[in-house]
């Protein structure tokens, strides 16, 4: 039983078809997303929400100037860090078992049938 479990281990992949379709998408919103932000910003847009307001009233409080490492206008920067965190969900789920392995109750389960 154990040299089957080896064997199974070895067959284990993360970069399947699933993983592929979702990372290509993520990107692919990111990148217009990035493109959307440097559009508004060479056209001198706004769209300030309350990142902008907060980070303003931080760096006149501590009286030094703060700038995130990827500036975005607005809450493009929050729709970013949505998008990479939905996709890396999304992977991270499909794959749990792989992952984590399978749960007591459902290796019980399946001996029980």
């Amino acid at each position: 039983m154990e040299a089957n479990s080896k064997t199974d281990n070895k067959n284990v992949k993360f970069i399947d078809n699933f993983t592929k379709n979702i990372l290509i998408v993520g990107l692919i919103l990111l990148i217009l997303i990035f493109i959307s932000g440097k559009y508004m910003s060479s056209h001198k847009m706004e769209a300030g929400g309350t990142d902008d307001k907060v980070n303003t009233m931080a760096s006149d409080k501590i009286k030094a100037d703060n700038h995130p490492f990827i500036e975005l206008p607005g809450d493009a920067e929050v729709g970013a860090f949505s998008v990479t965190n939905f996709c890396a969900g999304l992977i991270v789920g499909h794959h749990w078992e792989k992952l984590f392995g399978k749960s007591k109750s459902s290796k019980k389960s399946l001996k029980e049938n």
